[in-house]
C-alpha cells in the first residue's frame, strides 16, 4: 500500500465517530494476542472517556482536541504526552496534527502488536449490510430507551416537586388553622368582654328600674319611698360614660376581629382547596410515571427482536466478530434500564 492510499484509508477512519473506530479496530484484531477481543472492555471504557471529553461533539465525534487529550491521557494515567504519541504516529507514516483520535492512541497503546498496516488492511467482514441493519435497529431501541428515560426522569422529578408542593400546602393550611385558632380565640375573648360591658349595663338599668318602683309605690311608707329616690338619685348622678366609653371600645374591637376571623376562615378554604389541588396533581403525576414505566417495560420487546436479528446475522458469520461484541456490550448497557426481571441476554 503505498502512503497516498494509506493516507487516504486512515483519514477515512479517524473521521468516523468513536464507537465506529472501536468496532473497526475490533473487527481488525480480534484474534491477536493483544488489542482485539482481550482488550474490549478496556476498549469499551475509553470510548466512553472519549465522549465524555468531547464536550461539542460527544458520541458523534472523532477526535479530542489538544487539550481534552492531555485530560484523557491523565484519567488512564498514562505516562506519554500527545507530543511524544504524535512523534510515534509520524514515524510510522502518519501526518502530525493537534487532535487524537481513538484510533491513533490505540495504535501507539498496543505498538507493536497491532500495526497501521493490519489495521486498515485486515478484513472487516464480508456481512457488513446485515450488520449494518443490526446497528441500525440497535440505534433505533437505544434512542427509543434514551428518551423514555429522560421522560421517565423528569416524571420522576416532576413527582418529586409536586409531593414537596404538597406537603408545603398541608404546612401552609396547618399554619393557616393554627392563625385561624387564635383569631376565633381572641373574639371569643371579645364577646366576652362585650356580654360582660352588656350586662354590667343591663344590671345599672335594671337597678333604676327597681329604685324608681319603689320610690313611686304607693303603698309603701314614706320612709321607704324617701329611702328609694335617695338611693335613685345616688345612681343616676353616677358617671355612665366609663362604662359607655368601655363598651363602644370593646364592640369595635370585637367587629375588628370578626373580620380577622372571616378572612382567616377564607384563607383557610383556600389553602384547603391548594391541598386538594396539590393531591390530584400528585396523582397525575404519578400515573404520567407509572405510564411511562410501563413503556420502558414494553421496549422490552423491541430489545427481544434486535437480539433475535443479531443472532440470526451471527450465525450467518462473516468475521464482524467485534461488531457483534460491541452490539451485544449495547445490549446488555441498554438493558440497564429496562426492569430487572427483563435482563435475560
Amino acid at each position: 500500500m503505498d502512503k497516498a492510499e494509506l493516507q487516504r484509508r486512515w483519514s477515512e477512519l479517524t473521521a468516523k465517530n468513536y464507537s465506529t473506530q472501536a468496532k473497526f479496530w475490533l473487527n481488525a484484531f480480534w484474534n491477536y494476542p493483544k488489542g482485539g477481543q482481550t482488550a474490549t472492555e478496556e476498549i469499551w471504557k475509553w470510548v466512553s472517556d472519549f465522549v465524555s471529553l468531547d464536550l461539542q461533539k460527544r458520541k458523534e465525534g472523532n477526535q479530542l482536541d489538544e487539550f481534552n487529550a492531555h485530560r484523557f491521557l491523565e484519567v488512564n494515567k498514562e505516562t506519554m504526552t500527545v507530543v511524544a504519541m504524535r512523534e510515534m504516529l509520524s514515524k510510522m507514516g502518519l501526518e502530525k496534527n493537534k487532535q487524537l483520535a481513538l484510533v491513533e492512541y490505540m495504535l501507539v497503546k498496543f505498538n507493536p502488536d497491532c500495526s497501521l498496516k493490519d489495521l486498515l488492511t485486515n478484513p472487516q467482514g464480508d456481512n457488513k449490510a446485515e450488520v449494518d441493519a443490526a446497528q441500525q435497529k440497535l440505534n433505533a431501541v437505544q434512542e427509543s430507551l434514551r428518551q423514555l428515560e429522560e421522560k421517565l426522569e423528569n416524571q420522576r422529578k416532576a413527582v418529586v416537586a409536586q409531593k414537596e408542593a404538597e406537603e408545603n400546602a398541608r404546612l401552609s393550611l396547618a399554619n393557616q388553622k393554627a392563625a385561624e385558632e387564635q383569631v376565633k380565640k381572641a373574639e371569643a375573648e371579645n364577646q366576652a368582654a362585650v356580654d360582660e360591658l352588656h350586662m354590667q349595663e343591663q344590671t345599672y338599668q335594671d337597678k333604676i328600674s327597681t329604685l324608681e318602683a319603689k320610690a313611686n309605690d304607693a303603698s309603701a311608707t314614706t320612709v321607704s319611698r324617701s329611702r328609694a329616690a335617695n338611693e335613685l338619685a345616688q345612681v343616676k348622678g353616677e358617671d355612665p360614660l366609663p362604662l359607655r366609653k368601655a363598651k363602644i371600645t370593646q364592640e369595635a374591637a370585637l367587629r375588628k376581629v370578626q373580620k380577622e376571623r372571616k378572612a382567616a376562615e377564607a384563607a383557610t378554604a383556600v389553602a384547603e382547596q391548594k391541598i386538594a389541588q396539590a393531591e390530584e396533581a400528585t396523582k397525575q403525576a404519578e400515573h404520567q410515571a407509572q405510564l411511562v414505566e410501563q413503556a420502558v417495560g414494553d421496549a422490552q420487546t423491541k430489545v427481544d427482536e434486535c437480539i433475535e436479528f443479531l443472532e440470526e446475522v451471527k450465525r450467518k458469520g462473516g468475521a464482524s466478530l467485534g461488531d457483534f461484541w460491541w452490539m451485544d456490550r449495547e445490549i446488555k448497557e441498554a438493558q440497564k434500564f429496562l426492569p430487572q426481571r427483563k435482563q435475560q441476554h
